[in-house]
C-alpha cells in the first residue's frame, strides 16, 4: 500500500488569527473525559449487529 508524507508551512498574517491560536494553546486541557461510555449497550449492540451484516455480505 502506497503511503506519502509531506510538509505544509502555515503562516498566519493578521493579528487576530494569531491571538486565537496563541488561545487555543494556553487553553487548559480538561482531566476528565466529557464521558467513559459515549455509547448506551443498546447502541453498541446494534452497531455490532449492523457491523456483522455488512461484513457478511462482503465475503458473498
Amino acid at each position: 500500500m502506497a503511503t506519502s508524507t509531506f510538509e505544509r508551512k502555515i503562516e498566519i498574517n493578521d493579528t487576530k488569527s494569531l491571538k486565537k491560536l496563541i488561545d487555543v494553546m494556553n487553553d487548559i486541557v480538561p482531566t476528565t473525559p466529557l464521558s467513559k461510555h459515549p455509547f448506551s449497550n443498546a447502541e453498541r449492540e446494534r452497531s455490532e449487529r449492523l457491523l456483522e451484516q455488512c461484513l457478511s455480505r462482503s465475503k458473498q
